[in-house]
């Protein structure tokens, strides 16, 4: 039996670790994802079932849109020019009535968005809901405009705002792809 150098066994070990660390991240991260999930689930529950329907319809904060509706408890449900509106916290109430108009018009579009996001299959939309905007005009939040339009570049699923970014995003794709791995980065506290 031939002995193989030292160093040739510690570059197996270093990519046999690497590759169960990479697994274990992913592990990880669906398991965070589910238990954010289950949380959020909670909080809603916890609120009356007409109530809940309407939360679920606008899914995330009419102030601060990147926060879903119970990632930090129950809904916060609000009154605003004769509508209700759900907000993630209380701490967003002043800002809420502060402009009711914007308040309003961002819970509209946000009922849209659900809407749009809902059209796709449910693996897509979780790709889509986690990308969040469009990688070529990165204002534009996911379901804005409509249903998303799916492509892949290098293998990789990338979703857009509408059909006219296309041409954009597939004609440098490295640059689309590094712009949708910084939309999907989690975003530190």
């Amino acid at each position: 039996m031939q002995r193989l150098p030292v160093s040739y066994a510690l570059v197996a070990a270093v990519a046999i670790l690497g590759t169960v660390s990479d697994l274990s991240a992913a592990d990880n991260s669906i398991t965070a994802k589910k238990d954010s999930d289950a949380k959020i689930k909670a909080a809603m529950a916890k609120l009356p079932e007409a109530d809940r329907k309407l939360a679920e319809a606008q899914r995330y904060c009419a102030t601060l849109p990147e926060n879903r509706l119970g990632s930090m408890g129950p809904p916060v449900k609000l009154e605003v020019g004769g509508k209700t509106v759900f907000l993630c916290c209380a701490g967003c109430r002043d800002d809420a009535l502060a402009d009711p108009k914007a308040t309003l018009a961002e819970a509209e579009k946000l009922k849209k968005v659900t809407i749009a996001l809902g059209k796709l299959k449910e693996k897509d939309r979780v790709l889509a809901e986690q990308q969040r905007y469009c990688p070529v005009m990165e204002d534009s939040r996911l379901g804005s405009m409509g249903t998303p339009v799916r492509i892949e570049l290098k293998g990789k699923p990338v979703f857009l705002c509408c059909e006219g970014c296309r041409e954009e995003a597939e004609a440098d794709p490295e640059a689309t792809l590094k712009q949708v791995e910084k939309l999907t980065k989690p975003k530190s506290k």
